[in-house]
């Protein structure tokens, strides 16, 4: 049996990519970031945590720019 292949991106990618979207979105309109913001891997991947773990955009900007205590 053949496995359905997709050439699309699969739910929990578009997921991710939305939630990034709401993030960077959130993170401009508290002026964190001023565009254009570029994001490297690291910073990809820390946020990919955030998204795993199931924290909302806003609270992903707050953690990734706030003051750690």
């Amino acid at each position: 049996m053949a496995e359905n292949v997709s050439d699309g991106p699969s739910q929990d990618d578009s997921g991710l990519r939305a939630w990034m979207l709401a993030w960077y979105d959130h993170a401009v309109s508290v002026g964190f970031v001023r565009p254009p913001f570029v994001l490297n891997d690291v910073t990809a991947e820390r946020l990919e945590g955030y998204f795993r773990v199931g924290l909302t955009p806003a609270e992903g900007a707050e953690a990734f720019f706030g003051t750690a205590h």
